[in-house]
């Protein structure tokens, strides 16, 4: 349940017609003039291609009782909309974020941040998986890790919840550090460093001091505790500013507190490691498709050591996982052909990562890609894109076809 009172304490806030709110308390938050039902309380954010103060009426006619507006618009139609009931704000995202800060207060439970520049998002969903084999989780839904995203995310926090994983995205620097400052994590979890964004951070150095605002947050907070993929060059350096005691390690290549092995891929193409933590070993597949797999699948497994839970749990966890925050590898079957459907946003990394998970698996048919721009590239884009042209060229590939759209679509065709 969502308090009003909570609500009331964000600072910088005028109410308005208060005295005819009756509820106390309401049943959630949305931001969704579509989907929004009368025991919510609507924010009207105001984004870069929409408005939300536009959809007001449609909220109204909802029966919506309370509605978060910014103050230049509240000036403008106060006397229009007189008696309904306002909380007026400077900036409705800002005060999202301040609001979701209150409201997760009311709270003491774990909460881990997930980031990185790639797998973020199936690492997320996986960990969650194997931690739910133990607590009552509250995840991101698909990629909301942003600004609006996150702060919603923690408004759905109730008292069945007893642990929270968040996934924290950027494209500008403080970005994450924002995030932190809402969600207070007291685990943090980055995936690698990869060519991201690079339009605003320039190189891979900037893309580290970016993400690495999430461990800088919990060095500060001094009882935080890091997740370290030893596998990534910057994030192994970056560790050993982190106290000893402050860090739980995993990787392939070195001795870490969690070590993979990868096995081998099944007949589904789903990847199988091994795992080893002290004295436990085990095995186990990853019931995702792709090489990305088995580096999702070693931290969400170090993520479930860490926090004990059994192995055969894990396990369960792993293998029984099914996708649902994104349709990223994607398998689909249509008249003899296999398709591998990974459209989104992409980088440079998570392009060639796909074209070797497509040479990596098993046909007789002719291999093809569909492979379109990636973009906030900056300065690197025609370097990165002509580094991918010529991967692509040498990698054994039927054919490769550009396409003019921001997705990054790769397709295995194979003959009946």
């Amino acid at each position: 349940m969502i308090k009003v009172d909570d609500l009331i304490s964000v600072k910088h806030s005028v109410k308005f017609n208060f005295e005819r709110l009756r509820k106390k308390k309401f049943k959630g938050v949305s931001i969704d003039s579509r989907k929004i039902n009368k025991d919510e309380i609507f924010f009207a954010i105001k984004g870069d291609v929409t408005d939300g103060h536009k959809y007001l009426d449609d909220v109204f006619q909802k029966k919506v009782l309370l509605s978060v507006v910014n103050k230049d618009w509240f000036i403008k139609n106060r006397k229009k909309y007189k008696d309904r009931i306002f909380f007026v704000v400077d900036n409705t995202t800002l005060a999202l974020g301040a609001f979701s800060k209150v409201h997760k207060s009311n709270f003491n439970i774990p909460v881990l941040c997930i980031g990185g520049s790639n797998g973020k998002t199936t690492t997320k969903d996986l960990t969650a998986a194997v931690l739910s084999q133990k607590y009552n989780v509250l995840k991101t839904e698909g990629n909301f890790n942003n600004h609006i995203g996150l702060p919603l995310t923690l408004l759905r926090l109730d008292d069945s919840h007893n642990f929270c994983v968040l996934e924290v995205g950027c494209n500008h620097f403080n970005e994450i550090k924002y995030l932190c400052e809402i969600a207070e994590p007291d685990f943090g979890m980055i995936t690698n460093i990869g060519k991201e964004h690079l339009e605003f951070f320039k190189d891979l150095s900037g893309v580290a001091k970016a993400e690495f605002e999430l461990f800088d947050y919990l060095i500060k907070k001094k009882e935080g505790i890091t997740f370290i993929n030893h596998d990534d060059k910057f994030i192994k350096n970056y560790s050993r500013r982190i106290d000893h005691e402050k860090k739980f390690s995993y990787s392939y290549q070195y001795n870490t507190d969690v070590k993979g092995r990868f096995k081998g891929y099944n007949k589904n193409f789903e990847p199988e490691i091994e795992i080893t933590c002290g004295e436990k070993k085990f095995k186990t597949g990853i019931s995702t498709f792709g090489k990305h797999s088995v580096y999702n699948g070693l931290a969400a497994a170090a993520a479930g050591l860490y926090f004990r839970v059994s192995t055969g749990k894990i396990r369960k966890a792993l293998q029984n996982f099914t996708p649902a925050s994104s349709k990223r590898m994607e398998i689909l079957k249509v008249n003899g052909l296999i398709i591998i459907n990974d459209t989104y946003n992409s980088n440079p990394e998570s392009v060639k990562m796909g074209i070797e998970t497509m040479l990596e698996f098993n046909t007789k048919g002719n291999k093809y890609a569909v492979l379109s721009d990636m973009l906030e590239l900056g300065k690197a884009s025609r370097e990165e894109h002509s580094n991918i042209g010529k991967f692509a060229a040498v990698s054994g590939l039927k054919i490769c076809i550009h396409s003019e759209k921001n997705l990054t679509t790769l397709f295995i065709m194979q003959k009946k």
